[in-house]
């Protein structure tokens, strides 16, 4: 995933349309939740030392990091876009 914070530089998605943005999001947002969801289902088994647990749950963090920079993406995008159409 790319870097986007920072917020003098052009939006990555600015000229984008809403749908493709929205593609995009959704394409962006396919990696990390399918990830997390892989890696939930390995933390419930009971087989896992403590160090891969530590790993995973490590992994886990990364993705829902992830997760936030979309966020912070979409909210700019968001602002940006309402800012040009006011």
């Amino acid at each position: 995933m790319t870097d986007h914070h920072n917020a003098g530089a052009p939006h990555p998605w600015a000229d984008l349309t809403a749908s493709q943005a929205l593609g995009l999001l959704l394409h962006e947002l396919y990696g990390p939740v399918s990830a997390l969801g892989d890696q939930v289902s390995r933390l419930t088994n009971d087989t896992l030392d403590a160090q891969e647990r530590t790993e995973l749950i490590r992994h886990m963090r990364a993705r829902v990091d992830d997760l936030g920079r979309l966020i912070v993406l979409l909210k700019r995008y968001l602002d940006e876009r309402h800012d040009t159409t006011s």
